[in-house]
């Protein structure tokens, strides 16, 4: 199934972006709040499936800023490898631009999540679908 770009991002700061994907309801949102998810259940479930694409869209909501896609890298590859940022590798970091550019990004901007150009990522819209089973997932690493 093709998706497309979503009718309205939300930026973190609220501001709205327009491209063009009707609402239709969906399936019911995981959101405790009732918040409107651009994403279904399933659709969410699917991107969070991957682990770097989990790791992306968890670092990039606690940075709350633009990064440096190898910054952004040299993060995910740190959490994978269970190191300092400072301690990666080469070779696993040059996998890690790879996985970014090739895999983990692309579905998170065909689904409206990230933004990238010019070397720099941006979550764009934190869908709360997204968001909540995110931090159900952290509560899970936890314990």
């Amino acid at each position: 199934m093709t998706r497309n770009r979503p009718s309205t991002l939300r930026t973190r700061s609220t501001q709205t972006v327009s491209a063009d994907r009707p609402t239709d309801g969906g399936a019911p949102s995981l959101c405790a709040d009732g918040g409107n998810s651009s994403l279904s259940t399933d659709e969410a479930f699917s991107l969070l499936a991957d682990p770097t694409r989990r790791h992306v869209l968890d670092y990039l909501r606690r940075v709350d800023a633009a990064v440096q896609r190898s910054a952004l890298a040299r993060h995910v590859a740190a959490r994978k490898l269970d190191c300092d940022p400072d301690e990666v590798p080469t070779d696993a970091l040059e996998r890690a631009v790879t996985n970014l550019h090739h895999l983990a990004l692309p579905p998170l901007r065909a689904n409206g999540l990230v933004e990238y150009s010019d070397g720099v990522v941006v979550l764009i819209d934190e869908d709360p679908t997204v968001a909540r089973l995110l931090d159900a997932a952290a509560a899970a690493e936890r314990s």
